[in-house]
C-alpha cells in the first residue's frame, strides 16, 4: 500500500509508523488518521511482525488533530454524528488495542491529541527535547481521550488538563507519562534497542500478556469510562459557548496563528 501522510517500514520483526506531515507538525488530519488506522490493520495482521514503533518526521511527534481553517467536516446525516465526530479517538486506540507491544519515540511536540497518540503506545521514549501537554481546555474542547488517570496521579493530571500548559520530558518522566528520556540524536536508536529486546520474547507470551493487562484496564473501568468522554466530547460540540465562538471566529477569519496567539497569549 502507497501512504501520503505517514511511513511505514517493517524489517526484523518491528514495524515502525512515522507520522510524515512535518510542515504541518504532524498534526492528524482526516487523511493522516485514516493511513495510520490502515497501517494499524495492516501491522496487526501480520504475524511476522512483534513490534510497534511510532514516532514523528521533523520538529513535532504531533501537534494534535488538525484545527486549522478548512479541516471542518463535509455536510452529513444526523445519524452519522457520532462516528465521524469520534472517528479520531477510536483511530488512535487502535494502537491501544492492537495486539503487538508498541513504543512510542516522541521527538518535539506531543500536543493535544498527540499527547494521547504518545501515552496509547505501551513504553513511551522522549528526547530531551520533546513537550507533552493538553492545550485544547483552552479552546473549549476536550482531550480525545481519558487515559492519563489511569497512569499519573491525580495531582499532575488536573494541572495538565485544568491549565493546557505544557511540560518538559524531564517532568514528563517524573510524573510518570515517560519511560525513559535520551538525547535527540540517541532516540530512534534507543527506541529500536528496546523493540528489538522485546522482539526477542516469544511472541505468543507478549501478546497474551498485553491481552490480559489491557483487560485489566477494562475492569478497572477504561472502557466504560472512554465511552463515557466519548458523550461529552459529543456534547461539548454541540454546546454553544461565548468563548469557544470568539476564538473559532478568530481561526475561520484570521488563520491558525492568530488562533493560537489569542488562546496561548494570556497564558504565557
Amino acid at each position: 500500500m502507497t501512504y501520503q501522510f505517514i511511513k511505514l517500514d517493517k524489517q526484523d520483526r518491528i514495524a515502525t509508523i512515522t507520522l510524515d506531515r512535518p510542515e504541518k507538525m504532524n498534526a492528524l488530519s482526516a487523511g493522516l488518521l485514516k493511513e495510520f488506522g490502515d497501517a494499524l490493520d495492516d501491522i496487526h495482521e501480520d504475524h511476522d511482525i512483534n513490534v510497534v514503533i511510532v514516532t514523528g518526521a521533523g520538529r513535532a511527534f504531533s501537534a494534535g488533530f488538525d484545527i486549522s481553517p478548512g479541516q471542518s467536516h463535509e455536510e452529513r446525516p444526523s445519524t452519522a454524528n457520532w462516528d465521524a465526530t469520534h472517528l479520531g479517538p477510536r483511530v488512535i486506540m487502535k494502537l491501544w488495542n492492537i495486539r503487538q507491544p508498541t513504543i512510542s519515540a516522541v521527538n518535539g511536540y506531543a500536543l493535544a491529541a498527540g499527547n494521547v497518540l504518545a501515552m496509547t503506545a505501551d513504553i513511551v521514549i522522549a528526547s530531551e527535547n520533546a513537550m507533552f501537554g493538553e492545550p485544547e481546555i483552552r479552546h473549549v474542547a476536550h482531550s480525545p481521550a481519558i487515559l492519563l488517570p489511569y497512569m499519573i496521579p491525580f495531582r499532575h493530571l488536573h494541572w495538565l488538563y485544568y491549565t493546557g500548559d505544557m511540560i518538559d520530558a524531564q517532568t514528563a518522566e517524573k510524573w510518570n507519562m515517560v519511560n525513559k528520556v535520551v538525547p535527540a540524536d540517541q532516540l530512534l536508536d534507543e527506541a529500536r534497542q528496546v523493540a528489538e529486546r522485546i522482539a526477542r520474547v516469544p511472541p505468543f507470551a507478549t501478546q497474551t500478556m498485553k491481552r490480559s493487562i489491557k483487560a485489566t484496564y477494562d475492569k478497572m473501568g477504561f472502557s466504560d469510562a472512554f465511552e463515557q468522554h466519548m458523550m461529552l466530547r459529543m456534547m461539548e460540540g454541540m454546546t454553544s459557548d461565548a468563548d469557544k465562538e470568539a476564538l473559532n471566529d478568530i481561526r475561520q477569519e484570521q488563520g491558525l496563528h492568530a488562533f493560537l496567539e489569542a488562546r496561548d497569549g494570556p497564558f504565557r
